[in-house]
């Protein structure tokens, strides 16, 4: 079948990607327009991968949760296809996949996240695949005494760049809790540490570097060389034994929908229109907001989710992306919360948000939390003896 047909008597929605963005768009809508939309899900990947947990694996202080978005999708009335999309035609109002079918739709929510490209050749791009196993070892040759200097480096101010002080910080008990021998240094574009969220949460960052022996310098790049990092502008080169950086993000490059020049980042206004495509919104990383996080994803796929459903017939007024930031800083110890509207908010070591987790999503947060709780419950009800490996998130039913 050439082109999917869209349900009868009904408005065929199709979002694009198995993301934050595109799940929490699925659920909003669910909960605006209840039964009323069709709803098709197309990714590239069978699960959806809680990524921000990645800092927390080399350390042992967390672990990676993957969850089968068919099984979401059968939550939230969803039909899931896995495919790629490589573009659109508006015009005929559908979406074209890299196997050369299409799917026809009334309302398209691009949501297919940003393009990882590694920054410099020497470094441990963390976020690509492998990199964990990467960072594991680096912590065991700052044990064994084979580096003793290493460099945490933004390559831009674009994106998110709270992991990287997570990996910091992480990096920094690990020493303190061994007694090594270790400099560790963050370089980045931002002026103070975690600028984002305003002057007092940066100075309460900022303590916490140097307590830890983290060195900061900001308002700076580094070019990272075999054996150093200079850094820019000035010509001073600081020496290192490895180098840890976040990767650079693009936009996801789709035929037929528009890219602002410089990283190909699809424009979107406040309630997700993408200009120039008539039904065709966009959310989460792959816009030009230049914050690439997945709490702010959510509530871009938020009021995008209240304008299609308005648009296809539900009684409420939608609202704009008005963004909030959120974020949950691991430290090797207490975690921190911080949260920022209009450029300055608190800081504090007890949740600001519920469920406290990574990913402040409106739906998509107490969605997950409950799939772990029912999981757990069903693991701590297996008989003796039972293989837990196989408790698999489709074998648990929400109670």
């Amino acid at each position: 079948m050439s082109e999917t047909q869209r349900l009868s008597g009904s408005a065929e929605i199709v979002i694009v990607g198995g993301g934050v963005a595109a799940l929490e768009a699925l659920m909003a809508l669910r909960a605006h327009a209840g039964d009323a939309l069709g709803i098709t899900l197309v990714a590239p990947q069978p699960e959806f991968v809680y990524r921000p947990m990645m800092v927390a694996e080399p350390f042992d202080a967390g672990s990676v949760r993957r969850y089968p978005l068919r099984q979401i999708g059968s939550d939230f009335g969803a039909r899931v296809l896995q495919g790629a999309v490589t573009g659109v035609d508006a015009r005929e109002r559908r979406v074209v996949l890299r196997s050369g079918d299409t799917i026809g739709y009334d309302s398209l929510i691009l949501a297919p996240g940003a393009r990882m490209l590694r920054a410099f050749d020497d470094a441990i791009a963390f976020g690509e695949p492998g990199s964990g196993a990467a960072m594991r070892g680096l912590l065991v040759d700052l044990d064994e005494g084979r580096a003793r200097r290493i460099a945490f480096v933004a390559p831009t101010a674009a994106g998110w760049l709270l992991p990287l002080y997570e990996l910091a910080l992480m990096t920094a008990r690990h020493v303190a809790d061994r007694g090594l021998d270790a400099e560790l240094v963050l370089v980045t574009p931002e002026p103070q540490p975690l600028a984002l969220f305003g002057p007092g949460p940066s100075a309460v960052i900022a303590r916490l570097l140097e307590a830890s022996g983290v060195e900061f310098i900001g308002a700076t790049l580094g070019d990272v060389t075999a054996g150093g990092v200079r850094l820019i502008p000035g010509d001073r080169v600081v020496p290192v034994d490895r180098t840890v950086a976040l990767p650079l993000v693009r936009g996801p490059k789709l035929d037929g929908v528009p890219a602002e020049p410089e990283y190909g980042f699809i424009p979107v206004d406040r309630h997700g229109r993408v200009p120039g495509l008539e039904h065709v919104y966009a959310a989460g990383d792959a816009t030009d907001f230049p914050v690439k996080q997945g709490g702010l994803a959510a509530q871009q796929a938020d009021a995008v989710a209240q304008h299609v459903a308005a648009r296809h017939g539900a009684d409420l007024a939608p609202a704009p992306f008005t963004p909030v930031l959120r974020g949950m800083l691991f430290t090797g110890d207490q975690p921190r919360y911080l949260s920022a509207a209009a450029g300055e908010g608190p800081v504090s070591s007890q949740p600001l948000w519920w469920p406290p987790t990574k990913i402040a999503g409106r739906h998509l947060a107490p969605y997950l939390l409950e799939r772990d709780e029912a999981e757990a419950k069903a693991i701590a009800r297996a008989p003796e003896g039972f293989d837990e490996v196989e408790i698999g998130l489709e074998g648990v039913a929400l109670e």
